[in-house]
């Protein structure tokens, strides 16, 4: 280059100056290229590695052709192509309704197990449920009817009566066990809850970090925070609104759950309502209700306060109405003996108030009516019968108070009647006379407990009478008196089949068939309401495995397509280095 003329020589230095800045632009387009491709074929590798992952959003970079200015002679081709950011294929829409449909799934399996359990413990058809028991029970007073003087046939209704009462107690017991267990589970899905909040406030904050540091970046942290909302959505109906640098507030109702990087936090109170236990849900911040609609939680308490307490209340029903009707019929008649001295196993409220009053609190209704008192000279025989009329007609303000009811029986011969402390009538009979009854058209027998065959009020505390369990000649099975008479036998036979006044218009039978037949009416119909649901979860989540889920068939087609270009990209820097070879050795 040295024997070439200057002139000659300074016009090839110019043109290999601008053929240098030529080859440097073309260098920087094969450089961004190989840096490109590169990253694209990281990315696809993240989605196939991922393809197992449930809860991972298929990725993928996003190019963008790179400019710059025109060159020396007016072109601009570019400098070659950059990965402006990361893209999570994910329908927020759509995971908002999958979220909806997984707590509606949720749900009805929820209370269809909690159904399942509660149609378990009645044990229907087999030879200890309810319905056999109580068969067993009219069934035993049909037989008492035939013989009912015979011992082994009154022992035999007492079996079959303390039979019933077990299976009362036993499934009242097993449904305040499910309750219980139904408030442990409640508690245990609230911290479960609770604890996912917390993490999903976690999450915004360290999305935001590092949204801010490397945008597109926080794909695994989102990824974590979307499979945390569906778990949450899964235990309670929640909505989200997403904000514009990433953090998801979180509302339940519309209550804020999650607002940024707090939690108001979720826990629990027990409080005691009708009787039994109930667990609430409460915010933590400031003890507030939180409004639980579907998913599995407000499933839980729902079945709880609805299915189970309706239970509870329709077993109480059928027990209670089983006393009353029973004793009615009891009262009716007549045992092989009579009383000398009873109490009555029902008490008043105020013993100077109607007993048909609120004031008196009876539980089980009395009407206007009368009944017969028939006192029994134990030695000779001889029985003297009188009727007691007692007055509910709310007319003349002389209606029957405990009290007056006591004074009308103590004007009876050899009767002592008084009003227990505790507002209970006693009748002590003279040494030698016994007492009986029959014809109670009022039910204040059976309203009061007195001769009568069942105690108590409900599933809970029915037993059979502890005068009559430890006398069985108490049983009045006869509506005479006679010898060998059983015709209430008979009427206490027919009793299960009659219409109950306090069943609305129904029988006892009927009742526990009607008891069963929702109950599993119910259990159908959540089960249909889980099939449903899971349909269109599938449904929803098939979509969303279409637009979020990794299809390694597509990665192989995009890693041979980013392979192609790298490639290609590599047989232009080679090129390159050719050209610049050659421009190098013109100017040495």
């Amino acid at each position: 280059m040295a024997d070439r003329p200057a002139v000659f020589r300074d016009d090839l230095l110019t043109q290999s100056g601008e053929i240098v800045a030529i080859l440097g632009a073309a260098f920087q387009i094969g450089r961004s290229a190989l840096a490109a491709y590169q990253t694209a074929v990281a990315v696809t590798g993240q989605n196939i590695a991922n393809v197992g992952n449930p809860d991972y959003t298929r990725q993928s970079g996003r190019l963008e052709a790179m400019t710059s200015g025109a060159t020396d002679m007016g072109l601009s081709p570019g400098t070659g192509v950059n990965v402006a950011g990361l893209e999570r294929h994910v329908d927020e829409a759509l995971n908002a309704r999958l979220r909806l449909a997984l707590g509606d799934k949720g749900g009805a399996e929820t209370t269809y197990q909690a159904l399942s359990q509660i149609e378990s413990m009645y044990n229907e058809l087999t030879d200890y449920d309810l319905s056999t028991q109580l068969n067993a029970l009219f069934e035993s007073f049909s037989s008492l009817q035939i013989d009912p003087t015979e011992t082994t046939t009154r022992d035999l209704v007492l079996a079959s009566a303390n039979g019933l009462v077990s299976a009362l107690h036993r499934l009242r017991s097993g449904l305040l066990t499910h309750a219980k267990d139904l408030n442990d589970s409640a508690a245990q899905m609230t911290d479960k809850a609770n604890q996912m909040a917390s993490e999903i406030a976690k999450l915004n904050q360290q999305i935001v970090t590092s949204e801010a540091r490397s945008p597109g970046g926080a794909g695994a942290l989102r990824d974590r925070r979307d499979s945390l909302l569906r778990d949450l959505g899964e235990l309670m109906e929640i909505q989200t609104r997403e904000q514009d640098n990433g953090v998801v507030n979180v509302y339940v109702g519309s209550e804020p759950l999650v607002d940024f990087a707090r939690s108001r936090g979720l826990t629990t109170r027990t409080q005691l309502k009708d009787g039994l236990e109930r667990v609430t849900v409460r915010f933590a911040d400031n003890g507030g209700t939180v409004l639980l609609r579907g998913g599995r939680l407000g499933a839980t308490l729902a079945a709880r306060d609805t299915q189970l307490v309706g239970q509870l209340n329709k077993l109480d029903q059928l027990a209670g109405a089983l006393i009353y009707e029973v004793n009615k019929a009891h009262t009716q008649g007549q045992g092989l003996v009579g009383y000398t001295n009873v109490t009555g196993t029902y008490a008043v409220q105020d013993a100077a108030a109607a007993l048909n009053s609120t004031a008196a609190s009876l539980t089980f209704p009395v009407q206007n009516g009368t009944f017969l008192a028939h006192i029994r000279d134990q030695v000779t025989g001889q029985v003297t019968t009188r009727m007691i009329e007692v007055d509910l007609d709310g007319l003349n303000n002389d209606d029957t108070t405990l009290n007056s009811l006591a004074a009308a029986l103590g004007n009876l011969p050899h009767v002592t009647a008084s009003v227990t402390g505790d507002n209970r009538l006693n009748l002590a009979l003279d040494s030698g006379y016994e007492i009986t009854f029959s014809q109670d058209s009022s039910h204040a027998l059976a309203s009061l407990g007195v001769g009568t065959f069942f105690d108590g009020t409900d599933a809970a505390t029915i037993a059979v009478n502890s005068t009559v369990q430890s006398d069985t000649r108490l049983l009045a099975a006869s509506a005479s008196g006679a010898a060998g008479d059983g015709s209430n036998a008979g009427t206490l036979a027919a009793v299960g089949g009659q219409t109950s006044t306090l069943l609305t218009g129904t029988s006892l039978l009927d009742f526990h068939e009607s008891m069963i037949g929702r109950l599993a009416t119910d259990i159908q119909t959540a089960d249909n309401e889980y099939q449903a649901a899971s349909t269109v979860y599938d449904s929803l989540y098939a979509q969303r495995e279409a637009t979020s889920g990794v299809s390694l068939d597509e990665e192989a087609l995009k890693l041979t397509q980013y392979e192609q270009a790298f490639q290609g990209a590599s047989r232009f820097v080679s090129v390159l280095q050719t050209l610049s070879d050659s421009v190098l050795a013109m100017l040495r």
